[in-house]
């Protein structure tokens, strides 16, 4: 009986750290979101259409030093982000 308990033991043990390997579903090695923003004419006129969705913990990184980016917060605490379109680059990490 006790060599039984210890077989299931090593069993259930060795299918639990099998779910901590480095890939598949179980992983959370690439836990990052990438969301590129595309240049628009978000200036004139102002289409919150064209803005994307900022959500708590989201950060702007700007590709290069020429990127302007607007950011349009409501009275509801929604913030939208848009990238001016003037051939600059940036990405929100979610």
């Amino acid at each position: 009986m006790k060599l039984y308990r210890n077989i299931l033991l090593a069993t259930f043990v060795a299918l639990l750290l099998s779910a901590c390997n480095e890939g598949g579903d179980a992983s959370f090695k690439d836990g990052e979101t990438i969301i590129s923003l595309v240049g628009v004419d978000c200036v004139e006129p102002a289409v919150l259409a064209n803005y994307e969705t900022l959500l708590s913990g989201d950060t702007i990184v700007k590709d290069d030093d020429n990127a302007t980016v607007i950011i349009y917060h409501d009275v509801a605490g929604t913030k939208k982000i848009c990238l001016v379109n003037n051939g600059s680059s940036a990405h929100i990490v979610r």
